[in-house]
């Protein structure tokens, strides 16, 4: 695995980008604060101050109002991108879609200190007459089924099917300990507890409702394998509740006991079933080697 991960060298990162219509409207810093949480609003204001970010070629002032058809560019200085599996395996395509098996650790946009590295970037490059269009959104360590559009109007159906939560979504979860029933129902809301970290109980903030039903599976040397359904999108659902449940994903390093130099993760989007115009479409794709000991114990 270690082999596979590849690390650009330092350079100079410049991001671009325009306000889709939900962030029209408000400051520049809080679209800076609500789309890239990877940092505060305070730190974004910084950047700002500092005239590290422009609007329509005019160096951008705190309280800017974003409008339709901004340009924002965003000058982030030399960064060392972390390194990053970009072994993407397409497992379907059509004149509509193309659907892939995503490796970890590798964002789906430029986040942090991902740029070169993450899936958009490299797309750009293996297709150049497209758009990258992601329809749905997976951590950097999440690996699995991830499907991308290939039109607008594909992008705008399926966005709509996933934000009205018609899309029946499966994941494999390696955690570790032991559950204490086979089948049980985390239903929690989950808010902002500090920066982009997020949690459920008293202490968070802009609560959202959430549920998560969960199938124990099978149980090695302390770990378990568990079959996951969101009911709901919350950002780093399943990670938060598994964890507040006592049963945190292996190898996380924001919700659970993770090391930087492990590059195998707990989190697999098994299965995806989903309406696309007027075809019903359903994928799964293989977890990483690592969970086949455990899916042997559980007979799938």
């Amino acid at each position: 695995m270690v082999d596979a991960l590849f690390q650009p060298e330092a350079s100079q990162q410049i991001y671009k980008s325009s306000p889709s219509p939900q962030y029209c409207g408000i400051s520049i810093e809080e679209y800076f604060a609500s789309r890239f949480t990877y940092q505060t609003q305070q730190d974004w204001i910084a950047q700002i101050e500092n005239g590290d970010i422009s609007v329509n070629g005019v160096t951008a002032q705190t309280g800017y109002i974003l409008k339709e058809g901004d340009q924002i560019i965003t000058h982030a200085g030399m960064r060392q991108e972390p390194p990053a599996d970009r072994r993407l395996k397409v497992v379907y395509q059509d004149s509509l879609i193309r659907v892939f098996n995503k490796p970890a650790p590798i964002p789906v946009h430029p986040s942090g200190r991902y740029f070169q590295n993450s899936m958009t970037e490299i797309l750009k490059q293996w297709y150049p007459e497209e758009i990258p269009r992601p329809v749905q959104r997976l951590d950097a360590t999440t690996t699995g089924v991830i499907v991308f559009a290939r039109t607008r109007e594909a992008a705008g159906a399926l966005m709509n099917e996933f934000k009205s939560h018609r899309i029946k979504k499966e994941y494999l979860a390696l955690v570790e300990g032991e559950p204490k029933t086979e089948n049980f129902c985390i239903d929690a809301p989950i808010g902002v507890l500090k920066g982009s970290h997020r949690g459920v109980g008293d202490q968070i903030k802009n609560a959202k409702s959430a549920k998560t039903e969960v199938q124990w599976l099978a149980t090695k040397n302390g770990q378990s394998l568990l079959k996951v359904s969101p009911l709901s999108g919350r950002t780093n659902q399943i990670r938060v509740h598994l964890s507040s449940y006592g049963l945190p994903i292996y190898n996380d390093l924001v919700y659970g006991q993770g090391s930087a130099g492990i590059y195998q993760y707990g989190l697999h989007a098994w299965g995806l079933e989903f309406q696309c115009f007027d075809r019903t479409m359903e994928f799964r794709v293989e977890p990483p080697a690592h969970f086949e000991p455990f899916l042997e114990l559980a007979k799938i």
